[in-house]
């Protein structure tokens, strides 16, 4: 019985994933999973909730560990209906790799200051992980279909 709960749970959860079958559709999805693991993290360095280190840490281990995971899902060509991907992600290549690498960095750096433990270090990291985003979204993400 506990087997079969167990199965039953973990088919569940697979659902969204194996539903998300086009590139759009899962970069949505990864970059909607980077977003719940950072919001977080920004409730704390905003001061709305409590600065726990361990805690804190583990939110940002989580980060680091999907941070580059949208970024595998960029075929040319995956722009479907609901996607917002500009298509200068794939005429400015280079830009668009630039700004996934500062982004990717901003995150390493975001982890390695969690790990020192001092808040307002994590309140810097935090803001150029959050300007590292605003940067590719002003420049390859179009407005709200």
């Amino acid at each position: 019985m506990k087997q079969t709960i167990t199965a039953l749970l973990l088919a569940a959860l697979a659902i969204p994933a194996a539903m998300a079958d086009s590139p759009a559709e899962i970069r949505t999805q990864s970059f909607k999973k980077i977003l719940r693991a950072f919001e977080p993290m920004g409730m704390v360095v905003r001061d709305r909730d409590p600065y726990n280190k361990a805690k804190f840490i583990a939110m940002a281990d989580s980060l680091k560990q999907i941070a580059a995971e949208p970024f595998n899902h960029f075929p040319a060509g995956s722009i479907d209906g609901k996607s917002r991907a500009k298509p200068e992600i794939w005429s400015q290549p280079a830009k668009f790799q630039a700004a996934r690498d500062t982004f990717l960095k901003a995150v390493n750096e975001l982890d390695s200051t969690a790990h020192n433990g001092d808040l307002a270090s994590i309140k810097k990291s935090y803001g150029v992980v959050a300007q590292s985003c605003k940067a590719c979204h002003d420049s390859f993400r179009g407005p709200e279909k």
